[in-house]
């Protein structure tokens, strides 16, 4: 097969195909072996990867603390010293 100018890939492989003797069908099958590389993500993909696992992790435990911090609000002095093991003297406002 003689053409003048660049070759596109399918060009290419049709004329692959054309000497080995293979149809159509068998061609398309392997074209994507034949043609293309296997994808393997750059340095800079892995690391704005990481990046992004990190900062999804630091937003779920700033998230989980400001529950923690919410529930810790309802908290009153002598249920907190009650849970502790302590005792509450309202009088006082303190605890033992």
């Amino acid at each position: 097969m003689v053409t003048s100018g660049p070759k596109t890939r399918a060009a290419l492989h049709a004329e692959l195909l054309a000497m080995s003797g293979a149809t159509a069908a068998q061609g398309f099958v392997s074209a994507p072996v034949i043609a293309d590389k296997p994808v393997v993500p750059s340095a800079e993909e892995g690391r704005v990867a990481e990046r992004s696992a990190a900062l999804q992790r630091s937003m779920e435990l700033i998230k989980q603390r400001g529950e923690t911090n919410e529930a810790m609000g309802r908290v009153t002095d002598g249920n907190l010293c009650h849970k502790l093991g302590g005792k509450w003297l309202r009088d006082t406002g303190t605890w033992e």
